[in-house]
């Protein structure tokens, strides 16, 4: 069904409004003359409020039989109801009932009308005198601050026939705006559909996205107010889409730079979300896997399988499970149910972290705890044992016993060095935690040759020779002490390491931003895979040598910690046959 015009639509109500004007003027009649009179009362009303309340600014507000005297009486010259209200909408006096007998007044329209320092004003039924008032309240001020509303009331009925004499002349005006209501409705429904088709057409441009240019605010105040709110409907909104896109960015690059990978499916298992950590766990290429079923995408069968257990959760949920991409991962993987705002489920959210580091770090650990037993165990359990033997008679075989008391002051050397190692590598262990070690820019060569000279005794028990190869002027950012214990324990390794008569090497060369310090044996070498345990605790190559030789598994371990210290690094070169070289990196200077 074809709509008519706004034009028709309108000038059609005007014509409809004229005549039902005409036909309930009767009606309307009695409320247009009471608001011409009620003005007129109004103004009168707030003359007398007035001084009403000027006279009872001479009385405190504390002294309620003075203000009730004082009321009454003003309200007798009056012929008017007087009452006094407090701030809190208590009652202190009323001139036609006593306030005792009345109830709070807080709630009343004008009362809170004037409360807000505006002149309050209302008609409606007394239910204490039984009849119509009209009500007016204005604020009382002591010593410049809000201290009382005082409020006045006249009756309605005194009104009536000053009213009723006043309907002939509305009537003859209702009539003549009848006939130029006819004159102006055409003009008028012009006026008004003529901006309100500009304002459609505006709207309908909003609504497409384009909130530029904005909509002329012309023609009627109405029509203005209606154009001015559109505009200030386009801003609003074009501000809410913008901040809304910016914070969709900032959320999208969390969530693309987040390590832990994401997954949101829903009761479908369809993908709801998934960030590059997540791709990058289970391999997936694909650009945008939303809205795809989630096993289509990965298909890791623990992961599948937790998701579908996760989905019947009602609670956090918890299980780790071994991923194989490229190398073994071990994964964490946590689950929360999601819930739209009314509470009904749409699916699970799980968050994944790789926990592969942690778990080897718990394995070394473990690893650690039981080589530390066993290190401990080897040189008590001799001990014990020969001194058990001394005990059922050996001692009284000189030899026996100076052999068996060699040997327990060895085994208890041995024990005293692997804790003085532990010690010392707790030590540089919390000091590197803490960052409380102290580097400076000093020269290499002296603290080299005092390292060079705390083990050049055990070199010449063995006829082997220390060369040095360092600059006088090389130096770097270093802890001195700490880094000549780091080239002790690697002298000492190499010395024990190499053959008699042969030649270690200590060497000192610069880099562009770095010192590299090497310590060079001619012993058998090491084989490649053992490279990268060679720095951890108790770790040895030839276990039943090492022991032999007095090693305590810990003095490459503190080399490492030490390098660390000074936020540098070591590592081995090595092969059978050809010897180790053990460097530490440093830096030339101080790190920003």
């Amino acid at each position: 069904m074809k709509s008519k015009k706004l034009f028709s639509q309108i000038f059609v109500a005007y014509l409809a409004l004229t005549s039902i004007v005409i036909l309930f003027f009767a009606v309307f009649e009695q409320n247009t003359l009471k608001n011409f009179f009620f003005d007129e009362v109004k103004s009168d009303m707030l003359a007398r409020a007035q001084l009403i309340k000027n006279r009872l600014l001479s009385v405190p507000l504390s002294h309620n039989a003075a203000i009730d005297s004082l009321s009454k009486q003003l309200s007798n010259l009056g012929n008017v109801r007087i009452t006094v209200i407090l701030l809190n909408g208590t009652v202190i006096t009323d001139s036609h009932k006593s306030a005792l007998q009345m109830d709070n007044h807080a709630d009343r329209p004008e009362v809170k009308t004037a409360l807000l320092n505006r002149t309050g004003q209302s008609i409606r039924y007394s239910y204490t005198l039984k009849k119509d008032l009209i009500y007016l309240a204005i604020p009382m001020y002591k010593k410049q601050q809000l201290a009382a509303v005082v409020r006045v009331a006249f009756p309605l009925s005194s009104y009536q026939t000053s009213i009723s004499s006043l309907r002939h002349h509305v009537l003859l005006a209702a009539l003549l705006a009848l006939f130029l209501g006819i004159l102006l409705s055409y003009y008028i429904s012009y006026r008004i559909s003529k901006p309100i088709e500009s304002i459609k057409k505006g709207a309908e441009r909003f609504a497409s996205g384009h909130f530029k240019p904005p909509l002329p605010e012309t023609g009627s105040s109405e029509i203005r107010s209606l154009a001015h709110a559109l505009n200030s409907m386009a801003i609003e909104i074009n501000r809410r889409i913008e901040t809304i896109s910016m914070q969709r960015s900032e959320q999208e690059a969390m969530f693309s730079s987040m390590k832990e990978g994401v997954i949101a499916v829903n009761t479908k298992e369809e993908i709801l979300r998934l960030n590059p950590a997540a791709k990058h766990f289970f391999n997936i290429e694909e650009e945008n896997p939303e809205k795809r079923l989630i096993h289509e995408v990965i298909r890791e069968r623990e992961l599948l399988d937790f998701i579908h257990e996760a989905l019947k959760q009602t609670d956090y949920f918890v299980k780790e499970i071994t991923n194989i991409n490229h190398t073994l991962h071990i994964l964490k993987l946590s689950a929360v149910p999601l819930h739209k705002a009314d509470g009904t489920n749409m699916g699970t959210l799980i968050l994944i972290n790789d926990i592969t580091r942690i778990k080897q770090l718990d394995r070394m650990r473990q690893e650690f705890v039981a080589n530390v037993s066993h290190e401990l165990k080897t040189p008590i359990t001799s001990i014990k044992g020969y001194v058990e033997t001394l005990r059922e008679g050996a001692v009284q075989d000189v030899e026996t016993r100076d052999r068996f008391l060699d040997i327990i002051a060895r085994q208890s050397e041995r024990l005293n060095a692997i804790i003085d190692d532990l010690l010392q590598l707790s030590k540089i262990e919390q000091r590197y935690g803490k960052l409380s070690i102290e580097l400076q820019q000093k020269e290499l060569l002296p603290v080299v040759r005092s390292a060079v000279s705390a083990c050049q005794q055990k070199a010449d028990d063995k006829h082997i020779s220390i060369e040095v190869d360092c600059e006088t002027k090389l130096s770097a950012v270093i802890n001195p002490p700490l880094l000549e214990q780091a080239l002790v324990n690697l002298l000492d390794n190499a010395i024990k390491y190499s053959n008699s008569d042969s030649t270690v090497r200590i060497s000192a060369q610069s880099a562009e931003q770095h010192v590299r310090l090497s310590v060079q044996d001619q012993g058998c070498g090491i084989e490649a895979q053992y490279h990268n345990r060679l720095f951890e605790r108790f770790f040895r190559v030839d276990k039943g040598r090492s022991r032999e030789m007095g090693g305590t598994g810990l003095g490459l371990a503190i080399v490492k910690h030490i390098a660390l210290a000074h936020q540098g690094r070591v590592y081995v070169t090595s092969a059978p046959g050809t010897g180790s070289t053990f460097t530490i990196e440093l830096h030339k200077e101080a790190l920003k």
